[in-house]
């Protein structure tokens, strides 16, 4: 076969056998298996110079297990004979820092840790025991065997002295990384209160008393989790130097670029029945779904990643079938939605709040677009119950991301229609009983997406509100009814509901237009202004309201977005005010072609 031939034929092949690495997380497996991987060796050598006691927090399903996986490859002894198979065309094979393959590393992983009380120091205990027992057995040729033999009758304690003292002894560097640092004391106080958390942490705390026997014997230190709670009592004993989760130069460490994005969708195209379409368009199209995630506040604006996991999730439909998911949301992530049950969840058992205490905030952001409130690097579990700590979690756990800067503060958004989705569920949970069914709302959506049966639809969200918890005045009851309102139009799957959308004449209050990955064929789109006042309001001020919002949908008509984002449909502008809890006037003001 002549050269040029076979070159052509082994990049095909090459191509073809590449895999995606959705659902695993061994960088081993991924990097001997033939698995695509998005290179983000680089943040290893940036992590090196920062400090040796590193913390680092990010959302669940974010890739933080595969970059551990990566980081234990490479920083251990053992794995030196294979550096070049596993890193040689990587960012940090080409610049290895002289930490390459220098640790014996011990890994953690505190999610395999549960229970209370004296079950949970046991199970803790037990887990830090089996680590060490395995560590033993992968370092064994640097112990002699009056050490390995005496090792099994040794407590957790015991075994972790005996090794950091030999370590010492004949000169070779520790590594601890610990994965999911939080899970367990999070899991703890949601089931038995603020109590034993304090006995975990505090004075004689067994966990916090752990951290203290870490502190001086590694040389090095990387704690991962989802949330920064525990991190104040932690670090009191501790001395960690850094947390970098908010570092703008770790925004991106995990998590896909739009850059990464487009080459991994360009690298697969043509693999599969992945045979039509521009990775460049298509990334486009998904960046409303999978993007949107932005954590440090010198990159808002700038640079924002997609969620990995999602991303993986769409590519490998388009790889087996040559189309997108029926479903845009992966059912996987489920564990996610549970999220913002864990809130409400905290305030409801452990601070005795009402269940829907919780629902403002989440319906002000989802209704308006957005909200400020100063960001808490951490904090204790015990001091969850504070404003300002309660607000940080809906960002820690990926349900808000850093969207923008208004009078010198950080606005924080949904990143996107994945995460909006979750926030609908939850909200319709909260409003309506299990019981209820919803084969009438499901005919209307149908119409009012297909048909252009508007007034049907609102006339159903108006009698569904009805049945709901009743609503206060003033401020507050327009913030829920306005996060009720957003909530029946974003469970619309039809379309992609857009909050407070900046256009040119100021900022509407929802734009519906078609999910156009499985609903291509939807026929209309519609801009929705809100209107609201208390139920005493006069005629005359409904009428001047009425009058302003026929203005601001004209205005928001003329705006440049719109032939992009409606094309193909006919664009319907419609008022919707309400006085109250009840709706006092619907009306299509105006219809526009954007064919």
């Amino acid at each position: 076969m002549g050269g040029d031939l076979w070159y052509t034929y082994y990049m095909a092949k090459k191509r073809t056998d590449r895999k995606i690495p959705y659902g695993v997380s061994d960088f081993r497996r991924i990097r001997r298996e033939g698995y695509y991987y998005v290179d983000k060796t680089e943040y290893l050598a940036q992590m090196e110079a920062r400090d040796s006691f590193i913390f680092f927090v990010r959302p669940r399903r974010f890739g933080k297990s595969l970059f551990i996986s990566m980081m234990e490859s490479y920083y251990d002894l053992n794995q030196k004979k294979d550096f070049k198979k596993l890193f040689g065309d990587l960012w940090i094979g080409k610049h290895p820092t002289e930490n390459a393959n220098r640790f014996m590393t011990l890994k953690l992983d505190f999610s395999k840790v549960g229970g209370t009380g004296r079950e949970l120091q046991e199970s803790f205990e037990r887990h830090v025991a089996s680590m060490l027992d395995e560590f033993l057995f992968r370092y064994s040729s640097h112990y002699d065997d009056a050490f390995k033999a005496a090792f099994p009758g040794k407590t957790a304690e015991e075994k972790i002295a005996a090794v950091t003292a030999r370590s010492k002894t004949i000169g070779i560097p520790l590594y601890l990384i610990i994965d999911e640092y939080d899970n367990f004391t999070n899991q703890m106080i949601r089931a038995s209160g603020v109590t034993d958390y304090r006995e975990i942490t505090h004075g004689a705390g067994f966990y916090r008393n752990w951290f203290k026997k870490f502190k001086g014997e590694f040389d090095r230190i990387f704690m991962t989790g989802v949330s920064p709670v525990t991190l104040d009592d932690l670090t009191s004993g501790f001395n960690i130097a850094s947390n970098l989760s908010l570092d703008a130069y770790c925004n991106a460490t995990l998590g896909f670029s739009t850059e990464e994005t487009v080459k991994m969708f360009s690298d697969f195209k043509g693999t599969g029945r992945f045979t039509r379409g521009d990775p460049v368009a298509i990334v486009e199209s998904i960046k409303p779904w999978y993007d949107g995630y932005c954590f440090a506040e010198r990159k808002v604006g700038k640079e924002c990643v997609f969620n990995s996991d999602m991303t993986l999730y769409y590519l490998k439909s388009l790889v087996e079938t040559g189309e997108p998911p029926k479903n845009m949301v992966d059912a996987n992530i489920k564990t996610d939605y549970d999220k913002l049950k864990t809130i409400s969840d905290l305030q409801r058992t452990v601070f005795k709040m009402e269940p829907l205490e919780a629902l403002p905030m989440t319906e002000q952001t989802v209704a308006k677009g957005g909200i400020q409130f100063p960001l808490v690097e951490s904090f204790p579990a015990e001091a969850i119950v504070k404003p300002e700590n309660f607000r940080s979690l809906f960002f820690y756990y990926g349900l808000l991301s850093m969207a923008g800067r208004k009078m010198g503060a950080t606005v924080f958004a949904v990143p996107n229609a994945c995460v909006e989705k979750q926030i609908y569920s939850y909200l319709r949970d909260r409003y309506f009983p299990p019981s209820k069914s919803f084969l009438d709302w499901d005919a209307a959506a149908q119409s009012f997406a297909y048909e252009g049966k508007w007034r049907e639809f609102f006339d159903l969200v108006a009698k569904n509100f009805a049945e709901t918890t009743p609503i206060r005045g003033g401020i507050d009851g327009e913030v829920r009814m306005q996060g009720y309102f957003q909530c029946e139009m974003g469970h619309l799957p039809q379309f992609i509901t857009c909050p407070e959308l900046e256009m040119s004449h100021g900022n509407c209050d929802f734009f519906l237009f078609p999910e156009r990955h499985y609903y291509g064929d939807v026929p209309h789109s519609y801009i929705v202004e809100f209107k609201y006042l208390k139920k005493g309001a006069k005629k005359a001020e409904l009428e001047a309201q009425r009058k302003e919002g026929i203005a601001q949908l004209k205005n928001y008509a003329k705006d440049k977005k719109i032939p992009a984002l409606a094309k193909g449909t006919t664009l319907h502008l419609i008022l919707v005010q309400y006085r109250g809890p009840k709706m006092c006037t619907c009306e299509l003001v105006g219809e526009k072609s954007c064919k």
